[in-house]
């Protein structure tokens, strides 16, 4: 998922937040409705960076596993029988 959409889903969210009684929780609120475009993006950078770090926890833990695949075909081939 692109942080585009990450983005409009947080201001989405955001922005149900704001409507439905989060408006007196963000106080800097009160001036107009397009004050929460800060906080979405905000929340947007945060969730973008964490799907790509578990996209790259992933993407490492799948060549760990083919380096101790790798490492028990090789120990198992040089053993002398």
């Amino acid at each position: 998922m692109g942080f585009l959409a990450v983005f409009i889903a947080c201001l989405f969210g955001v922005f149900i937040f704001t409507v439905f009684g989060g408006y007196s929780l963000l106080l800097y609120c009160q001036q107009s409705l397009l004050m929460v475009i800060p906080p979405a993006l905000v929340l947007a950078v945060l969730v973008w960076a964490f799907m790509k770090m578990d996209d790259k926890i992933t993407a490492l833990q799948h060549r760990v596993d083919e380096l101790e695949a790798a490492q028990k075909e090789s120990s198992e081939t040089t053993k002398p029988q």
